[in-house]
């Protein structure tokens, strides 16, 4: 699976500078087409004084999340209980969104049309109770996306085939026509959705698509802009990463007008995103109501720890403002909950069954080239002594255990994390790799002795592949389990490998999304989380009508999906936008 997806990666990268999707999808779209979308979007979205939008992202993972997720966006009503900075306990119902929003990686690990059907399609299909009761086009909610890396690792073919062609999923319909959209909404209130394909890039036709929407925008409009990474956080955490620079280029020009690059000046009221799959929340110490950085990537993807996170943005600043403080408001998991997930690490060899397996089989064909080098009875202590101070030398002097050897050792550095600190990253890292190999030649001697016992005392050629199968299964358990250890000491103590250190944990929980009320005054975001989503699961197949024909759909009933605020719902007043 690693193979198939780095091969995908590698040619849609490559071939995705000579064939941009974004590209095609601006010539076949005419201007006439996008101001004809404009117009009855206005009359759609803005004929309310306010409106509710959920933001989803990082979907298709696993089927408990993802189901988990669907099922609650879906719902018709949803109540929170929370406290406000008074000490009262405050209840608030909201609305289904009218807008639902995916903010990238829709589908886990590539995305095939069959991988898009599983992981995506059929649990959002399965979501909606109301799905018989929405016969009609004008009556179900819509529906937009965009793509992640992962939706590009087949050149957004599928992605464009599935959100680009009017169709319905479950309750909803998609409305775009192109992998990057603008949405008018009530009160001069804007959502700019950008498609960055695989790094980081907003292509020439984009911007002159966004450029076009500003000339339908006033001056001071507000603007939501969804990306589909967090760039900021990047910028912070990944010493070489440029993200950000391109992100801020298309702020400041865009929607800032910092070059009279459109001729209008709008205000940026909340920039929200996933790729990390966690809730955190950013803004500046001196406006609390104004602009907000979300990252909400608990859709369905496995969890990203949250303990890693930088506590302040220190090259990030607010619009021309060099003193802005942007710091961490709010984390889902707590960092303390994200440390005690974190020792789930030590469990490794068991939670990754297949590496284990993997390590067990190299440890066996180490063996497998090496049994004959010292072929003889059962050796005395003197012997033994010998032996092992020789070890070394004679997996030097095979060839090709000498290539398998470093070829190991070499991964296991590679394998280091030097996104972070380079120079600890490169000691962390090289350590870990001497103590695999280490526990290899440890290994080889010990199997070479127990084979040797084993020829000594006579018993048979099944009896001796046991063994050593046995011992080899064992060996690879424990050089999963000083993965595990390296995983956690590396991630815990120089802020190491934030992906593998989580998704090693494979953890299901945690999820989150984004619902968004835009009124007159403002907007309020509800950050809703769920701390734990059920894992069983009863199928139901029920039939309804879509666009006059009947359709058979499966239905999945299990136990309640608990879910609550993860902090106060959030307000951004207009007046504090800049």
């Amino acid at each position: 699976m690693l193979l198939s997806i780095a091969l995908k990666a590698v040619i849609s990268g490559t071939f995705g500078n000579y064939a941009d999707r974004r590209e095609m999808e601006a010539a076949v779209a005419r201007n006439s087409e996008t101001e004809d979308e404009l117009l009855r979007l206005q009359s759609e979205y803005c004929k309310d004084p306010e409106i509710w939008i959920d933001v989803v992202s990082d979907t298709g993972d696993g089927f408990n999340s993802t189901f988990s997720i669907a099922k609650t966006v879906a719902q018709k009503t949803l109540t929170f209980k929370y406290t406000d900075k008074a000490g009262t306990e405050q209840t608030v119902t909201t609305p289904r969104a009218k807008i639902l929003i995916f903010g990238g990686d829709l589908v886990y690990p590539f995305p095939t049309v069959e991988e898009y059907t599983n992981r995506f399609k059929i649990p959002l299909a399965s979501a909606g109770d109301d799905v018989a009761e929405l016969t009609k086009e004008d009556d179900r909610p819509h529906l937009y996306a965009i793509p992640g890396n992962h939706d590009w690792y087949d050149g957004l073919g599928n992605f464009i085939k599935l959100f680009c062609q009017q169709r319905w999923i479950g309750i909803w319909s998609t409305k775009q026509h192109r992998s990057y959209f603008a949405l008018p909404l009530p009160c001069n209130y804007w959502i700019w959705a950008t498609d960055i394909q695989l790094n980081s890039d907003i292509d020439l036709p984009q911007l002159n698509y966004f450029k076009a929407i500003t000339q339908k925008m006033q001056e001071n409009d507000k603007v939501i802009l969804i990306t589909a990474e967090p760039a900021w956080v990047y910028n912070e955490i990944h010493k070489n990463d440029r993200s950000y620079e391109k992100l801020k280029f298309f702020i400041d020009n865009y929607i800032h007008n910092k070059n009279n690059c459109t001729g209008k000046s709008f205000k940026l009221a909340a920039t929200l995103t996933g790729d990390l799959h966690h809730y955190a929340r950013y803004c500046d110490e001196q406006d609390l109501e104004g602009h907000q950085y979300f990252t909400a990537g608990g859709g369905g993807a496995f969890l990203h720890l949250t303990h890693n996170l930088p506590a302040s943005l220190s090259s990030v600043h607010e619009g021309s403002r060099s003193d802005s403080d942007i710091h961490l408001q709010k984390i889902f998991p707590s960092a303390d909950d994200s440390r005690k997930l974190l020792l789930g690490n030590i469990l490794f060899q068991f939670k990754n069954i297949t590496l284990t397996l993997l390590l067990s089989c190299i440890y066996l064909l180490s063996f497998w080239i090496t049994h004959d080098m010292y072929p003889g009875a059962l050796m005395n202590a003197e012997a033994q002594q010998y032996r092992f101070f020789n070890f070394v030398p004679g997996i030097i002097s095979h060839p090709l255990l000498c290539i398998l050897t470093f070829a190991l050792g070499a991964g296991f550095f590679v394998f280091s994390d030097r996104n972070v600190r380079a120079k600890a990253a490169s000691f962390v890292g090289g350590a870990h790799a001497v103590v695999q190999i280490l526990l290899l030649f440890l290994s080889l001697y010990v199997d070479s002795l127990l084979w040797s016992a084993l020829v000594a005392a006579g018993y048979g050629l099944l009896i001796k592949v046991a063994v050593i199968l046995v011992a080899s299964l064992m060996e690879g358990i424990l050089a999963a389990s000083v993965m595990g250890v390296y995983l956690y000491l590396g991630n815990r103590f120089f802020d190491m490998h934030i992906n593998e250190a989580s998704s090693s944990l494979a953890s299901p929980d945690y999820k989150n999304f984004l619902r968004l009320h835009i009124h007159r005054t403002g907007v309020t975001v509800y950050a809703v989380g769920i701390k734990k989503v059920p894992r069983k699961w009863k199928q139901e197949q029920f039939s309804y009508q879509e666009k006059g024909e009947e359709n058979e759909a499966y239905r999945f009933i299990g136990a309640a999906i608990r879910y609550s605020l993860i902090e106060e719902p959030i307000q951004i007043l207009n007046d504090r936008l800049k």
